[in-house]
């Protein structure tokens, strides 16, 4: 069991948030966005409570080597913004209508529109989606400007310049692989996709840019970039492992969870007919009125509250829901390997209790 207690690390992690949100919130930043819109669009979800668990994994990872977290910040900063353009583009995507409880930005923004330019609602719709596309752009910029600013604090330009050419070629590049691939299996019927195909997707949309955070406060805290030393490359591996162990478990939870929790629909990947391990899973192993059931609700909005919770019924008792968390299970047990590799130190002991956090949380 981890050295850490869950209680020190939720201590660490908001210690974090603190330390990213005043760089984040800082108001020399907010007068670059313009018009009000775009500004408006660019802070609503940076704005809205978070835990930052990206910036505290950079962080306690640049801690980890013995670093200075006060070079890490304007990175620990970056990856957050880095992270929230994906999240933007990807609700447009999905077409989702809430994040963390509250309107997407392509709602909110079709809302004002509305609200201030009396549109009509297809032509609001298609504002809503303008700005937020426009949003998430500036946010991917923003993040680049500010990775740059740990050259202020210190850290050499030559780490700082191959962090930014790492995440503009090597993070966005593998990250809008797995949105495509992820775009590609919705296209595709069910039947059709592979375990294996949904965990490389899982790899490129969830685990690279983990990977990217922890690898970044280790080169920043040892002054090295990945491929330079063994640490730096173990502490990326580590978290990737991690971020596919959380996204199972997150699978999970969008069929197990509690919607006030989660802040978006419970079954949400039911309707959508998403192709999950979960689900890929009871498909392999449902009865004939196992399977009658799942594909009453799979793939359809309109599926009534009694038919997705038949699927959720379905997922408990062929055994898909314990499959995928053994699973998740075992990817944390590959990435604590990786952690051993990094010298004893209490950001060690928080990483490991972090690992273990990503198959223990409900939300």
């Amino acid at each position: 069991m981890p050295a850490s207690s869950p209680d020190t690390l939720r201590r660490e992690i908001e210690r974090c948030r603190q330390l990213t949100d005043a760089v984040l919130l800082d108001p020399r930043y907010r007068d670059r966005f313009r018009p009000e819109h775009i500004r408006r669009a660019v802070y609503a979800y940076i704005e809205r409570p978070a835990k930052r668990l990206r910036p505290a994994l950079l962080l306690l990872c640049c801690g980890a080597v013995g670093g200075d977290e006060q070079q890490a910040l304007p990175a620990a900063a970056a990856v957050e913004l880095f992270h929230t353009w994906t999240l933007v583009h990807d609700d447009i995507i999905d077409n989702d209508a809430l994040r963390r409880g509250q309107p997407t930005v392509h709602v909110a923004a079709a809302d004002w529109a509305l609200a201030e330019f009396g549109a009509d609602p297809a032509a609001a719709q298609a504002y809503g989606r303008d700005v937020a596309i426009l949003a998430g752009d500036a946010q991917q910029a923003w993040a680049t400007a500010m990775l740059l600013e740990c050259a202020d604090r210190g850290v050499p330009a030559s780490v700082v310049l191959g962090l930014v050419g790492r995440l503009q070629t090597v993070l966005n590049h593998r990250l809008i692989e797995g949105e495509m691939l992820d775009v590609q299996l919705s296209y595709r019927r069910i039947e059709s996709c592979r375990e294996d195909e949904v965990l490389q997707m899982i790899r490129l949309k969830t685990g690279v840019l983990l990977e990217y955070c922890a690898a970044a406060g280790a080169a920043i805290g040892c002054r090295r970039l990945p491929g330079e030393d063994p640490v730096v490359d173990a502490l990326g591996e580590f978290a990737h492992l991690c971020g596919v162990a959380f996204q199972l478990q997150d699978d999970i939870l969008g069929v197990t969870g509690n919607e006030a929790t989660l802040g978006k629909p419970l079954g949400s990947d039911i309707r959508e007919g998403k192709a999950t391990v979960l689900i890929l899973h009871a498909l392999r192993h449902a009865s004939v009125a196992q399977t009658a059931a799942l594909r009453a609700a799979l793939g359809r909005a309109a599926a009534s509250t009694v038919e997705v919770e038949a699927v959720r019924q379905v997922l408990q008792e062929v055994g898909s829901v314990t499959y995928t968390s053994t699973l998740a299970e075992r990817f944390v047990e590959q990435a604590l390997a990786r952690l051993r590799m990094v010298p004893a130190s209490a950001p060690r002991d928080l990483l490991e209790a972090w690992a273990h956090s990503m198959t223990a949380r409900t939300a």
